[in-house]
């Protein structure tokens, strides 16, 4: 799929999920299983251990013991570990940079409209430190697997990798994607997908199930998105940054973050 176009590829060979207790790591774990059953990737479950914490091994060791037994049982690798780090925000990163993963799938709660933080303070320092591949999932009241994945198609708010990434998942459960087609709003495109959207074979070969939905009469992003979650209600939205732009995540994507009630997952390649 998508061999016209390297831009339209995103590694997930060797997976890296840090966990932590509650059950948005246990909702990634599980998307990072299906993965892995379906394309035969390694996932390293890790779990940080900060230096001034009481010492926890037990508790530690049981949510990557319990990953490991889980992925046994499923036949697929899964490589437990625990590290100890200052801090744990720090600690991932540091992971990262000392041994090779192709992308790191991080979980997060949802923050409220108001917060300045937009995946609290683990998830925003791993966006803006990553040297590596990252989704990071914004989890919402939506139960995995997903049944209706929304996939906005803008280069402000999507890049191909991301794209890449929502066909991919899609697969896993022969999940619905709907691309609202929102490019009469990118100023100035530099690619405008149009090896995606001139060509059907590329959406028919992803095994999915899609739909395509033009752009409608509201005046931005915002409304457009908003309108069609009221109407259709997802159960995922994925977005997308490239590696360039940092931290600059704008408006439009902050809005579909944080949206009440849906998973989002932002990738960055």
């Amino acid at each position: 799929m998508f061999e016209s176009s390297r831009s339209y590829f995103l590694r997930t060979d060797r997976i890296i999920v840090p966990m932590f207790k509650g059950t948005n790591s246990s909702k990634v774990l599980k998307i990072s299983y299906d993965m892995a059953r379906e394309y035969g990737s390694e996932i390293t479950a890790i779990t940080i251990r900060e230096k001034t914490e009481s010492i926890d091994v037990q508790g530690r060791l049981s949510l990557v013991t319990a990953a490991y037994n889980e992925g046994k049982k499923a036949g697929i690798k899964v490589i437990p570990k625990i590290q100890t780090f200052d801090n744990a925000r720090e600690g991932i990163i540091m992971e990262t940079k000392g041994h090779y993963y192709d992308i790191l799938f991080l979980s997060t709660r949802k923050r409220s409209m108001l917060s300045s933080s937009i995946f609290g303070n683990i998830g925003d320092y791993v966006l803006k430190n990553s040297s590596i591949p990252l989704a990071i999932l914004s989890s919402g009241d939506k139960e995995y697997p997903y049944s209706s994945i929304l996939l906005p198609l803008a280069e402000s708010i999507n890049t191909r990798a991301a794209v890449y990434f929502a066909l991919q998942l899609a697969k896993l459960h022969k999940s619905q994607v709907t691309i609202l087609d929102l490019r009469k709003y990118d100023k100035n495109p530099a690619h405008g997908f149009k090896t995606l959207m001139d060509n059907t074979a590329i959406l028919s070969g992803s095994m999915a199930d899609i739909r395509i939905v033009r752009s409608g009469d509201s005046t931005g992003i915002k409304e457009e998105i908003g309108n069609y979650i009221k109407s259709d209600n997802p159960d995922c939205i994925i977005v997308g940054i490239t590696k360039s732009e940092k931290y600059r995540i704008i408006s439009d994507i902050k809005f579909i973050i944080k949206e009440p009630g849906i998973d989002t997952i932002l990738v960055k390649k």
